[in-house]
């Protein structure tokens, strides 16, 4: 991800424009409260200084199912839409778009959604949003922090069914062990309540216990009218402590998400087949580990987006995902990836570590680069743009003409001070012939008070310019 194609966090872009996985709340003006169950969010995964790809959720918040939708709205002088999935696009005025489902996705029954997506050429958000004229987004109340549960005597709960998981995740309190049975478990899969440090709460099952989530079914307990969770294979939602063993999720929107959850393990855990990105930990979701676990097959849909694992939030969605009420950054800190293997088939980055998080470690994990897709920036098996990272004991590969590959690990810095006082010792890269550097410091001249340090014990093999752009140290 060379440092010149980064003029997409340039601060008028950055004031403008809500960027890679924001959701944001459309406005409405002067229209009538027409009464409709449907509710919609709009993403902005990724954009540049021309334009933005915009990624629109459709939930049906009602008791009742909808068949039939659309969502109009008009774009500012000089921004216009194009190439439309998901949804028949049709312009009426001067600038007024319409967005009408296709018969695949027409239906959305309670508690599920349906997804549509365009290319917008030019900087304007839209505006004046109504989904089946109504307005997209109306505020909702705020949910209840995440209960902790006085615990009681540790139970074993075994479930062989979605209801009978629903109902163990929503009565599950400290020292719980759900186990589940081998087979397909389909819907919305959420954890509200926590464990604690000496009772967490574990769920369990072997690789043939798949959670999915195709039908893009939602997690209800948003904290505002302007996120959207839908189509997540399991969210923990403002709960810590928590442990996830054994099991698979596939076929979702996203595989893993945790939004306020701390002090968690994903542990032996394989995540396949899923529309965006595999595993993301943002909303301040601090010391948690990902170990042993298996991440492949992601950004099925949309190859740039489909990260294997997330760290946090980039600086355009700290107004959603931030701490201060919004102002700071998105605080995911001291989170490790341990021996995990990452690809083949990963759209994104294997490993992408967001500015504004610190203190991290990715140590003993494998990278198969084959299917990086180069699309949204995406070139690298590891982006560091955070700080004080240690990457240690991992090996990667790639092999030529299975993708779009330009160095092995990367960092950037898209804020003062950060992407700054990372390590990297005894990691092993193959480059397949086409990579440039194992390891490539695009920004040291940014961390002078603690510059990154790259060791004499990395090695690269098949490289075209070497291990690293940087000085080595000995060590």
């Amino acid at each position: 991800m060379p440092n010149t194609r980064h003029w997409r966090w340039l601060a008028g872009l950055a004031a403008g424009l809500l960027a890679a996985g924001t959701a944001v709340l459309l406005t409405q003006t002067a229209h009538s409260a027409t009464i409709s169950p449907l509710r919609a969010t709009y993403e902005v995964p990724d954009a540049t200084k021309k334009g933005y790809d915009v990624q629109f959720t459709v939930r049906n918040a009602g008791t009742t199912t909808v068949t039939g939708w659309k969502v109009d709205f008009s774009l500012p002088t000089g921004t216009t839409a194009a190439k439309a999935k998901g949804a028949v696009l049709s312009k009426t005025g001067t600038n007024h778009y319409v967005f009408v489902n296709k018969k695949p996705n027409e239906v959305i029954a309670p508690g599920r959604s349906q997804t549509f997506s365009f290319l917008a050429t030019g900087l304007g958000r839209p505006v004046d949003c109504l989904v089946n004229g109504a307005v997209c987004t109306p505020a909702v109340p705020a949910p209840s922090p995440s209960p902790i549960i006085n615990p009681g005597t540790p139970r074993l709960v075994g479930v062989a069914t979605a209801s009978q998981l629903s109902a163990a995740l929503k009565a599950a309190r400290p020292g719980d062990v759900i186990n589940l049975a081998n087979g397909t478990y389909k819907g919305a899969f959420y954890a509200i309540a926590s464990g604690t440090a000496t009772a967490p709460i574990t769920l369990t099952g072997s690789r043939l216990a798949v959670l999915t989530n195709s039908s893009g079914a939602c997690d209800p307990n948003v904290p505002n009218g302007n996120v959207s969770y839908c189509g997540y294979g399991f969210h923990l939602n403002r709960a810590s402590y928590w442990k996830l063993v054994g099991f698979s999720v596939a076929s979702s929107a996203k595989g893993i998400v945790f939004d306020s959850a701390q002090h968690s393990v994903i542990d032996n855990v394989e995540v396949r087949t899923i529309n965006l990105e595999g595993i993301h930990l943002r909303t301040s979701s601090s010391d948690n580990v990902v170990q042993n676990s298996f991440v492949h097959d992601t950004g099925k849909t949309d190859p740039g987006f489909g990260e294997g694992l997330y760290f946090g939030s980039a600086i355009s969605n700290w107004d959603k995902f931030g701490t201060n009420n919004g102002t700071g950054p998105d605080r995911s800190d001291r989170n490790q990836a341990v021996t995990d293997k990452f690809g083949p088939n990963i759209g994104g980055e294997h490993i992408d570590i967001k500015e504004g998080t610190v203190n991290g470690l990715v140590s003993g994990n494998s990278f198969d680069g084959r299917g990086i897709s180069g699309q949204h920036f995406s070139d690298s098996w590891v982006d560091v743009k955070g700080s004080g990272y240690t990457l240690t004991g991992n090996t990667g590969t790639f092999v030529a003409g299975t993708g779009t590959f330009v160095d092995g690990y990367q960092t950037h810095q898209q804020r003062t001070g950060d992407g700054c006082g990372n390590v990297w010792r005894s990691n092993k890269s193959d480059l397949g012939g086409v990579g440039n550097y194992a390891i490539n410091v695009t920004n040291q001249s940014g961390c002078s008070t603690k510059p990154n340090v790259v060791y004499s014990s990395n090695t690269v093999t098949n490289a075209v310019k070497g291990l690293t752009n940087i000085k080595v140290t000995i060590g």
